[in-house]
């Protein structure tokens, strides 16, 4: 019996107006927590533009929208059938224009089996014209976003109310026959012409002293790495080795130190042998993009996940006739393979995003020779294995640190703890990538490994034959690999897919920006209006930082629209080549990455370091008008 069935009794009582509201009440409640339960029955957001009439705009012109029902679903019209059911609304606004009421076409007479009634509906595609009143002296068409209030219905269900929001970012594009309408522009901008294109740099890349200048930016780029919030997940790990390192003689504590190091150089080389290979197949390459891909989240929320349940104590790695890399206090020794492991997770965690200096150093590092490119990678590794060396050649520093004891085997649970923390980052990584389908999946991820990592603690304790834990340890690795491939990957990167495509499609963001496309900026500049650009991705924890401490303020925003500055995003969450191109002429490789173009002019280019303020922001775009 489907849920329409399960109603169709509580329909015989609905002979009044309140008994009829229960009825309509309860079924909406049910179907939405029917289709939650189930992931059935949710209707992607229909696809919605706008686009101005041609010519300037004055009283008499007008905007079109256009907006497209997936098949097999509907929206109630603006005028509804009944009193609980939601009409459709829309609301539009922009800098300088004053619109009418709207035009809507003539609804669509369709029973309702789940309603019992003849409801009006929208379906397919339609369009919506909005008359322009009156326009000012000074009005900007860019300035455009429109909302679109709807609920949406198929033959047994009605979901809750729910709302697209778009704007003229991609000018006005007709997907149905392809044609353009570019919008009117604002007038009367006057705009000085500010200083030639800068990126804060005052010396020659391609000079022999540039280059040292960037190598040793690399460098002290690849120590301030260790306090970008890209390595606050893998602080515990940090933590705790420092502290199980107390006691040890000077001489072990430096080996460990040099064995730490050599694990951060052998993954940044891995790295830099990753992107000549990439680089020699014409392909585009960037700082932090493995997190673009999906694999490598899977294999990280293994790794990590494994390591935390080592910490609680559900198995130990056992090497015979070594010394041990069991989490030993009380004989407060580490393996020398622990310390390389532990110096190659820190890499692999640390590059989500890039540290100041480091993103320019980078920027030059992936556009040159490959010896060039692994040496600045050897200097970026150097740079974040620094203070362990200097910690591991100066114990008297680890006397701050308590004396190793039985409470290390408590603290050791809190770190596993702070581990599991760092899975969950990464699943709300694979959530802003990919919504609840991909935190499922990478969480059934996490759940195989710790199971794997209960049944090398059962079959391979410490002490026995080593190749059982070879054993299942590999049989592990490959049911994990099977499960990726047979049934994972390909359901994740369909519904990735899915969202990104329709995110693109949107020229708004949810948080109000302009979806970046060259296009767009072309646009901004022959309006000669200041744009200012936000390289983001969603795993870059720097960037979520600068988002929370400034881009996303409301004095920020205030500000930028007191300047008339346009703010646009570019998304490099998933590889694109008009973004991959934006970072190029912005001399980085990674995210985040920040310019001012003055009067839309990207000539004109001024790049921001990786930290960002409004004041600075302020003072680059009043001095780029000088």
């Amino acid at each position: 019996m489907n849920i329409l069935d399960k109603f169709k009794v509580f329909e015989n009582f609905a002979n009044n107006r309140l008994q009829k509201a229960s009825f309509c009440i309860l079924l909406f409640a049910a179907a939405a927590v029917y289709s939650q339960e189930f992931n059935m029955n949710n209707m992607p957001p229909p696809d919605a533009s706008l686009r101005y009439s041609a010519g300037a705009l004055d009283k008499g012109s007008s905007v079109t929208v256009d907006i497209t029902i997936p098949d097999n679903w509907h929206v109630n019209a603006n005028v509804a059938a009944d009193e609980f059911l939601k009409p459709s609304s829309i609301e539009i606004s922009a800098n300088g224009i004053h619109f009418g009421e709207p035009k809507w076409p003539a609804p669509i007479k369709e029973y309702s089996e789940a309603l019992d009634l003849e409801n009006l509906v929208f379906k397919g595609h339609f369009q919506i014209t909005l008359p322009i009143e009156s326009v000012e002296a000074d009005y900007d068409s860019l300035t455009t976003q429109a909302t679109f209030h709807y609920q949406a219905c198929d033959n047994s269900i009605c979901l809750a109310p729910s709302q697209v929001t778009f704007g003229v970012g991609a000018l006005g594009f007709n997907k149905k026959s392809g044609s353009q309408s570019l919008p009117a522009v604002k007038k009367n901008d006057n705009s000085a012409q500010g200083p030639a294109k800068t990126t804060g740099e005052n010396f020659d890349e391609g000079s022999s002293a540039g280059t040292l200048i960037l190598l040793l930016s690399a460098l002290l780029g690849g120590m301030i790495l260790n306090l970008m919030p890209c390595v606050l997940p893998v602080l515990s790990l940090k933590l705790f080795s420092l502290i199980k390192q107390a006691g040890e003689s000077r001489k072990r504590l430096l080996t460990l130190g040099i064995a730490t190091t050599a694990g951060i150089l052998t993954s940044f080389w891995v790295l830099a042998g990753i992107v000549a290979i990439i680089k020699a197949g014409g392909g585009n390459a960037g700082w932090g993009m493995q997190f673009q891909s999906a694999g490598f989240i899977a294999f990280m929320v293994v790794i990590l996940t494994a390591f935390a349940m080592s910490f609680f104590g559900v198995f130990e790695v056992w090497i015979p006739g070594s010394a041990t890399t069991r989490m030993d206090f009380t004989s407060r020794k580490q393996g020398f393979a622990g310390a390389f492991f532990t110096g190659a997770l820190l890499v692999l965690l640390s590059t989500p995003c890039s540290a100041p200096f480091l993103g320019t150093a980078m920027g030059f590092a992936f556009t040159t020779t490959t010896p060039v490119l692994f040496l600045f990678f050897t200097a970026a590794g150097l740079g974040l294995a620094l203070p362990y060396l200097l910690v591991s050649a100066f114990p008297k520093v680890l006397k701050v640190f308590p004396k190793p004891g039985a409470w290390m085997v408590k603290l050791q649970k809190v770190m596993g703890v702070l581990l599991l923390c760092t899975v969950v980052w990464l699943l709300w990584i694979v959530n802003e990538q990919a919504g609840k389908f991909g935190v499922a999946l990478f969480a059934a991820i996490a759940v195989a490994s710790a199971v794997c990592s209960i049944l090398l603690g059962k079959i391979a304790p410490p002490g026995v034959a080593f190749i059982r834990e070879v054993s299942v340890a590999g049989a592990s690795i490959v049911l994990l690999s099977a499960f990726w491939f047979a049934f994972a990957s390909p359901q994740y990167e369909a519904r990735v897919n899915a969202i990104f495509e329709a995110r693109a499609a949107q020229s708004v963001t949810s948080d109000g920006w302009y979806r970046y496309t060259p296009e767009l900026i072309e646009n901004f500049a022959k309006s000669k209006r200041t744009v200012f650009i936000d390289v983001t991705a969603d795993w870059c924890l720097t960037c979520k930082a600068n988002e929370a401490a400034v881009l996303n303020r409301e004095d920020f925003r205030r500000t930028m629209e007191q300047l008339n500055v346009a703010l646009v995003k570019a998304d490099w969450t998933r590889e694109t080549a008009d973004v991959n191109t934006l970072l190029q002429s912005m001399g980085k490789s990674g995210v985040p990455a920040y310019a001012i173009y003055p009067a839309g002019d990207e000539s004109r280019q001024i790049v921001l370091p990786e930290l960002l303020t409004t004041d600075a922001i302020v003072k680059k775009i009043v001095d780029s008008r000088q």
